[in-house]
């Protein structure tokens, strides 16, 4: 989870961990950086800013490398399908990520998501 203070205004807002099965934590740190500035520069409330870089690194995580596994809002607005559908959510996380229905494309791309290949291939 995370917690934060905003200098200027002295909210606080404190979001919990998003629970996901990590695979490679390279670079975690840098993609929630930059999911919370790019909240912060889009304005968005202090608690919105907490929830979408914890997201955007929960969901990093689960892929292999740094910045090949930062998510696009592709990933994002998978993610947001598909934990809507699950019947034993939590009415409260719904609640928390309800922000991203604003953000997110409202038709699916008709091409696929392509993504860059690793350099370094992987052994199995």
């Amino acid at each position: 989870g995370a917690y934060a203070v905003d200098g200027r205004t002295g909210a606080a807002a404190q979001v919990p961990a998003i629970e996901v099965e990590a695979l490679d934590p390279t670079g975690a740190g840098d993609v929630f950086v930059a999911g919370f500035v790019t909240g912060t520069l889009a304005d968005w409330p202090l608690a919105d800013r907490l929830a979408f870089a914890g997201l955007t690194a929960a969901l990093s995580v689960q892929e292999f490398g740094g910045s090949l596994s930062a998510p696009g809002w592709a990933e994002i607005a998978a993610w947001w399908q598909r934990i809507r559908t699950l019947d034993d959510q939590d009415p409260t996380a719904l609640e928390r990520y309800a922000f991203l229905e604003e953000l997110l494309p409202t038709t699916a791309r008709p091409w696929p998501l392509r993504r860059a290949v690793p350099t370094i291939g992987f052994r199995q």
